[in-house]
């Protein structure tokens, strides 16, 4: 009697696993127990593309990946993503609460993980303050710039043998931590970025991993041992991070003058903001816990996507002799002299534009996009779709497709341009993402690139070190995908 009901409780489940809960969701591969489909992440399609792009030439352009126990609802194709995420993108405002992600944030706080009104509120909060500190205004390019010219003032010292990611995530580092906490990076306090930007490797390179996935679904795994390193590594590292934020906070706490409606960075406005909401629950949104997050949110995504892309475009260029000529040949040609470049230049400059979006294009730093949730029931692509399903606009699988992108794999900044040189607008290039959720630091981000990439170039001739004649293209798995390290050696143009 016993093995009968045994027998009869496990056809019911796989029949719920591998009938009933996929019933109603777009096809996709079987998912396995405990596992979903994160087993599907073998060694020979890290970090992802391939597979991607095999699902979807199996499933087509809508199908389901299943995160452990939870089913991802995954958009490739570009007009779809159009149709929904841009033109109907408040149904797609949502965002799945991960367990992991809830544990250490301590609710879903900040801007990523937050949804519904709190979202609302702290990115509109957010926008307000960038904006009052001159985005997209001349103010926030004299920030820039001056983190560019000591960037070039740091090279000049160092042009023999030079480890250009640490340059870049230093100088980057320096614009992103100036707006929150009002300061920059130097020899007086490098070590305090060396050690945020540690953490923040170790977080994001372990995170990656198929096993933390299944961490981040359930936690309690990470009380045996195999799975112990992959949750102590993450929550380690975020937690150092978010403590490293509060201390600063507090210090802040403890100076500040609520007399005076004047801040000098994001976490003094916060406070102050904060302070008028003191007699309301939960501060009206404005708790420590919501600063702590947002901090982790705002300095991790102004840094790392930046720093890398720059990265990737000293790579791809230099591997590139014809692009590189190029590069040099319109700067003497447009700006003829080693002065500064400003924004001022950039309708000048098609061919570098058109290099530094090519670079974003083949970088495609993100595998996977962030996952949004469905605010609404949808219909997409004849599948119904209900309401706080999670759903991915692909973004990834649209910059690597053939037919938008011919030979996708190869480095072409003439995708770019028109047949007379002018800068040609390419709709399917959005390394930002797209729609309500969309990076509201795309202004900073693309003004940096611009920036740092055209005077590095106006002031360098620039070449690989002889320990690297030629770097693999290959991608380091990451949440962000990182270029392999290698090294250059620089001499001033003028």
């Amino acid at each position: 009697m016993i093995f009968l009901i045994l027998g009869v409780l496990t056809l019911l489940y796989l029949f719920h696993l591998f009938y009933w809960k996929r019933r109603n969701l777009p096809p996709g591969p079987l998912p396995l127990p405990l596992l979903g489909n994160l087993h599907l992440f073998t060694e020979d399609v890290k970090p992802g593309y391939k597979l991607w792009e095999k699902l979807r030439s199996q499933y087509g352009p809508v199908y389901t990946f299943w995160m452990s126990s939870l089913p991802m609802v995954l958009v490739t194709d570009w007009k779809l993503i159009k149709q929904h995420f841009i033109k109907d993108g408040a149904n797609f405002v949502g965002r799945p609460e991960f367990p992991i992600n809830m544990e250490i944030r301590k609710g879903p706080y900040g801007i990523i993980d937050s949804f519904g009104n709190r979202w609302v509120q702290q990115r509109r909060y957010a926008i307000h303050i960038l904006r009052d500190f001159g985005l997209g205004k001349n103010l926030m390019e004299e920030k820039v710039l001056s983190e560019v010219v000591a960037m070039i003032e740091r090279l000049k010292g160092m042009k023999d043998d030079v480890d250009m990611q640490s340059i870049f995530d230093a100088s980057v580092g320096s614009i992103i931590n100036n707006l929150m906490f009002g300061y920059r990076f130097d020899e007086s306090n490098m070590h305090e970025f060396l050690e945020l930007k540690k953490r923040m490797n170790k977080h994001f390179k372990m995170a990656a991993e198929p096993m933390a996935g299944l961490v981040g679904m359930y936690p309690w795994l990470g009380n045996f041992p195999f799975f112990k390193p992959y949750k102590t590594v993450i929550v380690d590292n975020w937690t150092s991070m978010l403590k490293m934020f509060r201390e600063q906070a507090e210090e802040k706490l403890a100076t500040i003058d609520y007399d005076s409606d004047e801040y000098s960075d994001y976490v003094e406005a916060f406070l102050k903001e904060r302070k008028k909401h003191e007699h309301e629950e939960g501060f009206g949104g404005f708790e420590m816990e919501q600063l702590d997050s947002v901090c982790f949110d705002l300095w991790v995504a102004g840094m790392e996507t930046t720093s890398n892309t720059l990265y990737w475009s000293l790579l791809y260029v230099l591997l590139n002799p014809k692009v590189l000529e190029k590069v040099y040949e319109e700067l003497d040609t447009k700006i003829g002299s080693d002065r500064i470049i400003t924004t001022t230049d950039r309708p000048n400059l098609n061919y570098i534009n058109a290099t530094i979006n090519e670079t974003q294009r083949l970088a495609n730093l993100l595998p996977m996009n962030l996952p949004h949730a469905t605010s609404a029931d949808v219909v997409i692509a004849g599948y119904s779709i209900p309401k706080d399903t999670v759903i991915i606009p692909q973004i990834s699988s649209v910059m690597y497709d053939p037919e938008i992108f011919p030979e996708p794999y190869e480095f072409r900044p003439e995708r770019f341009l028109e047949s007379d040189g002018s800068l040609k607008k390419v709709e399917e290039l959005v390394p930002f993402s797209i729609g309500k959720r969309q990076c509201l630091g795309e202004g900073l981000a693309r003004m940096e690139l611009f920036l740092f990439f055209s005077n590095l170039f106006n002031k360098f001739h620039i070449q690989f070190h002889e320990s690297n004649p030629s770097p693999s293209v290959k991608k380091e798995m990451g949440i962000t995908m990182k270029a392999t390290g290698f090294r250059v050696t620089m001499k001033g143009r003028n």
